[in-house]
Order: structure tokens, then C-alpha cells, then sequence
């Protein structure tokens, strides 16, 4: 298991500048390299196997999903290099590959499967069987979401399966609209994208409750929907699978903002984002794809070509510094709501122990400059503590609008830190 440490916060700027992504080309069977900052875009950064299909990060590995040569090949992300392939299991067609902690999830879309990996180990831990053909993956609250898309029986039985990631077994199963092929947990809920039959029957979002384990929403878009990413003005974009158009939705609301009649465009098969920034991956059969970059106003950014036929894109997950004695630390559950704010937003924490030091929750903004700092005394009444920070600095004037890090420093140790954004 790894160890609980102590974590020291690198204020790096969250926008474009600064941020690395990696591109799957199914078609070139390579891996794109893309360094946002000074442009610099390495095509064949690493060779892969047979039918790469999709791609997990971590801040020091890439994992992509070999579908053809039923494998995860692990990659590192500074060097290119190969470091193994885990070998899933025979005809098992591995589709999509999600990251939690030292654990990976793999869906096994020939064979009705989710397996359980050791990131430590690289090594298959556990399997489970799910319904028929399952493809994307999302985890919320300790439970593992599989969208079955059973294509194999024409899309006959389509479902979400709800599994335990303590017990790993399957808790509830939830019938879904046509094809739910990507799934993105946001704001509490699990967002499902339904891509229908490409045919006859269109796209649409389904909205799931964790706490029934129903759909409480759906939401027509139409079109043939596909992954989803959420920026920070709580904007959901979908892209399309054939890559002409892109939705989007309020992921508050449920408000459809674009639609299959009122699209933005130009489109793309795949979508993810940054805490600024919207990537958006698209191209023809055939030729080279392209990586474009939209801001949180739909602006064009810059413009990145790829490989053959790419078929996934992740940005690579922040790096933290460690400090050198890893300690033990606390859960603290550090949070703020409502996110993006204005004027105020309020600041919370929750120990699991009692909180006998002193301790601050302090605001920078992304240049590192503290804001504002706000003291937090002992309590022997409650574990929980607030603060209201209403968008001023010490001297009470009012900042302007940006991604600001609220960070909770305990007897002098940074151990715990988010970002927030103040729109005005």
C-alpha cells in the first residue's frame, strides 16, 4: 500500500501553459507526446502494440489499453520507454483503463469482465464479471461505475454496473439508455454518455443518483454522444463520435446548451480539460488528427497535430512535491462550495482526529502570492471548521477574477490543498 505523506503543494499555473498531454493513435499505433508550453509536439513519442485504444496517467506512468494484443503496456512518461506489459487475459479485448490510487480498473469488452490491477506489482489482482460488452468507467465515493453497452446482442440489455471497490463485487446493475460507452462522475452524480445505435437511435446523457442508483435525468443531445469533460464555469462538453460536432450541457441545471441541431463546432471524437482549459481531439479516417485548445470562453487557443486515427487523449495529472520524511497524515477532507464563486464561497474541514494545533487555510493566487489568511483555533466541540472567504485580499480589496489555491497548513505542514475559481 502506498504511504500516507505529507504533501507540499507546487503552485504551477492550472492553464494551458505548463500542461503535457498524451495522445493515443490507434491507426499510427503510437503515443503522441504534446508539451503545451513551449509547443513542442513529439508524434511518436513511444511505439505501441496492436489496436491501442485508450490511456490512464499518472505522474509518472502512461498505461495504454492494447486491445488487440489483450494488454496493458506501461510506459514511462519522462523517457518513453516500455517498462512491461501486463497481460490481461486471452480474447478479452481490453477497452478502457481507469487510475484510482494504486489500483487500475480494465474493462474487458469481448469477455463481460472488469479486472483489478496492482499498480505496484503490475499484476492482475481480481476479476469480476459485468454485463455484456462493458466499455468506459467512472469512480464516485468508493464505488466503481461500468457502462455495458452490449453491442454484441444489438444493444439489447444496456446497463450500468455499480461495484464495491472494497469488496470488488457487483451491487447494483441499472438500466441506461442505448450504448452508454462514457462515463464521468460530476458534481456528486454519474454522468452517462449514450451514444446510441449510429444509426436510427441518437445520442443522449444519463443523469445517475448514486444514492438510488437510478437515472434521474436524460437528456436528448442526439447526434452520436461521446466522452465528456466539465470545465470550470460547470459546462459539461461532449464530443461526437463522428467527430462534426460538440455538445454541451449545465452540469448544475441540465440546461442543454449545444444540441445535434445547434452544435459547437468545429467538432471532435474526443474531449478532456484542465481546471482552464478544453482539449479537444478530432480528424478523418485516414490522416493525421489534431489536438485543439479552447479557453473557458470557447476561444482557440493553439492548434497540435498527431498521429493516424487517434482515439483517446489524457492530460498528464499534476505533480506534488514530497517532503523528505513522509509522514502520516490525516484526512481532512478540505473543500468549498459553490465552485466557481461570486461573490463568497465558504471554506470547510473535517478532521479525523481532534484539531489540538493552531492551524491557517491560506489563499494564493497562481503566481504563489498569498491572498489571505485565515486563522483556524483548537476546537474541542466540533471536527468541522469554516471559514467564508468573500473574494478580498488582507487588505479587504477585491481580487480579480482567476483560479485561486485555498491550502490548510496544520503545525506548520501544508496538508491539504485545492483550487477554486472566482468569476465576476
Amino acid at each position: 500500500m502506498r504511504k500516507s505523506l505529507v504533501i507540499l503543494v507546487m503552485f504551477a499555473a492550472l492553464n494551458l501553459w505548463g500542461a503535457v498531454g498524451f495522445v493515443v493513435n490507434s491507426g499510427s499505433e503510437t503515443l503522441s507526446r504534446i508539451d503545451f508550453e513551449t509547443g513542442v509536439v513529439e508524434e511518436v513519442f513511444c511505439v505501441l502494440g496492436q489496436y491501442p485504444n485508450r490511456v490512464g496517467l499518472t505522474s509518472e506512468f502512461a498505461y495504454i489499453v492494447n486491445s488487440g494484443d489483450n494488454s496493458i503496456q506501461k510506459i514511462d512518461i519522462i523517457t518513453g520507454d516500455t517498462i512491461t506489459d501486463i497481460y490481461i487475459e486471452n480474447s478479452s479485448n481490453p477497452y478502457d483503463i481507469i487510475i484510482d490510487e494504486d489500483h487500475a480498473y480494465v474493462t474487458g469488452g469481448m469477455i463481460n469482465k472488469v479486472y483489478k490491477l496492482d499498480l505496484e506489482t503490475d499484476s492482475i489482482e481480481s476479476s469480476i464479471s459485468v454485463g455484456g460488452n462493458p466499455a468506459g468507467m467512472a469512480i464516485l465515493n468508493g464505488k466503481l461505475y461500468v457502462g455495458n453497452t452490449d453491442y454484441g446482442t444489438g444493444y439489447s440489455n444496456c446497463s450500468v454496473s455499480v461495484i464495491d471497490l472494497l469488496s470488488f463485487s457487483v451491487e447494483a446493475t441499472i438500466p441506461t439508455e442505448v450504448n452508454p460507452q462514457f462515463l464521468a462522475a460530476i458534481n456528486g452524480n454519474i454522468h452517462v454518455s449514450c451514444g446510441g445505435d449510429w444509426s436510427t437511435i441518437f445520442g443522449k446523457i444519463c443523469i445517475i443518483d448514486p444514492a438510488s442508483n437510478t437515472v434521474t435525468n436524460t437528456l436528448d443531445i442526439g447526434g452520436v454522444t461521446s466522452s465528456l469533460a466539465i470545465m470550470p464555469s460547470n459546462t459539461v462538453y461532449v464530443a461526437d463520435g463522428f467527430g462534426f460536432s460538440l455538445y454541451a450541457y449545465d452540469a448544475e441545471t441540465f440546461e442543454i446548451v449545444y444540441d445535434n441541431s445547434n452544435p459547437f463546432t468545429p467538432g471532435g471524437t474526443m474531449v478532456t480539460s484542465n481546471n482552464e482549459n478544453l482539449f479537444v481531439l478530432g480528424g478523418e479516417y485516414g490522416q493525421n488528427f489534431t489536438v485543439k485548445v479552447f479557453d473557458i470562453n470557447e476561444n482557440l487557443l493553439n492548434e497540435y497535430t498527431v498521429g493516424q486515427y487517434a482515439t483517446d487523449i489524457k492530460i498528464v495529472p499534476e505533480v506534488v512535491s514530497v517532503h523528505d520524511d513522509q509522514l502520516p497524515i490525516h484526512d481532512y477532507n478540505l473543500t468549498n462550495y459553490p465552485n466557481p464563486f461570486n461573490p463568497s464561497t465558504t471554506i470547510s474541514f473535517s478532521s479525523t482526529i481532534e484539531l489540538t494545533e493552531n492551524a491557517e487555510i491560506s489563499i494564493y493566487n497562481l503566481k504563489g502570492q498569498k491572498v489571505k489568511t485565515f486563522p483556524i483555533f483548537p476546537s474541542t466541540n466540533s471536527r468541522i471548521h469554516q471559514i467564508i472567504w468573500n473574494g478580498t485580499d488582507e487588505n479587504n480589496q477585491p481580487v480579480s477574477s482567476g483560479i485561486y489555491f485555498f491550502n490548510l497548513i496544520v503545525n506548520g505542514n501544508s496538508v491539504a490543498s485545492k483550487k477554486c475559481m472566482l468569476l465576476k
